[in-house]
């Protein structure tokens, strides 16, 4: 049984112009736990995470029907700042992207943007969101140095440090091990284990097994409807939907 839903999606569609890519999508999801959408390409999962921080309002000619709540709260309530919302939903994207900076400024980014230049509460953040990150003990002797020499998996996880340095409460996560090896995707999945004692994650994986090993809760989304949400242990093993057992079982892709 799920928790009290931390985030709620509540009979949201959703529309690129006249292309509808979201149908109806009603979907509690719990505080503190790691919840993946999965699903073939096109079916609406990212488009929903990126409502989630309201991150599609920068596209021109959209609209919704429907609404989302945070702890209760509309993200689409007029007294609610896009800005200040972000600051509570940190996003990790598929394609790691350092900004061309030292490892130190990336993870300090959005403080320096919000004018917090005290040395000691920039060092406090980078060392904790490093840690939180796994990465401290890898970089803390080139913390000055560019983000760019890390290797693929670090500078991802150097952007996750970057996406927690806020304390955000909320952690959206768009295929954030695609373009990872096999190592550096154990790397990442382990440390999500870690990071939903404090925040809440939504993942989009086309991973099925990434989302079995990682996942306390699956989402399947097909033709931009959500057809079954379950914990995951149940979604794969006896899905109750047709549509949900052809793609787990690799009918269709």
């Amino acid at each position: 049984m799920l928790s009290s839903p931390f985030i709620r999606v509540d009979r949201f569609s959703f529309w690129y112009g006249a292309k509808q890519v979201l149908h109806n999508i009603c979907l509690d999801i719990p505080e503190n736990e790691i919840t993946a959408f999965i699903g073939p390409s096109g079916c609406g999962k990212t488009t929903l995470l990126r409502n989630i921080n309201r991150m599609n309002d920068l596209v021109d000619g959209i609209k919704h029907e429907g609404d989302i709540f945070i702890d209760g709260q509309s993200l689409y309530d007029p007294e609610v700042e896009v800005i200040s919302l972000r600051k509570r939903v940190g996003m990790v994207f598929q394609k790691y992207n350092p900004f061309p900076k030292s490892i130190y400024e990336n993870v300090i980014f959005s403080l320096r943007v919000a004018g917090r230049n005290a040395k000691s509460e920039l060092d406090d953040v980078v060392e904790q969101s490093l840690r939180g990150a796994a990465l401290w003990d890898e970089v803390k002797d080139k913390l000055h140095e560019s983000a760019f020499g890390l290797s693929g998996g670090q500078q991802q996880r150097l952007c996750i440090a970057r996406a927690i340095a806020n304390r955000p409460q909320i952690l959206l996560m768009d295929e954030p091990c695609a373009a990872l090896d096999p190592v550096a995707t154990l790397k990442i999945e382990e440390l999500m284990h870690g990071l939903k004692k404090e925040f809440t994650i939504v993942i989009v994986t086309h991973n099925m097994e990434q989302a079995k090993r990682c996942a306390d809760q699956t989402a399947f989304f097909y033709l931009g409807k959500l057809i079954e949400f379950r914990p995951t242990l149940e979604l794969f093993s006896t899905p109750k939907d047709p549509q949900t057992e052809a793609y787990v079982r690799g009918k269709f892709s």
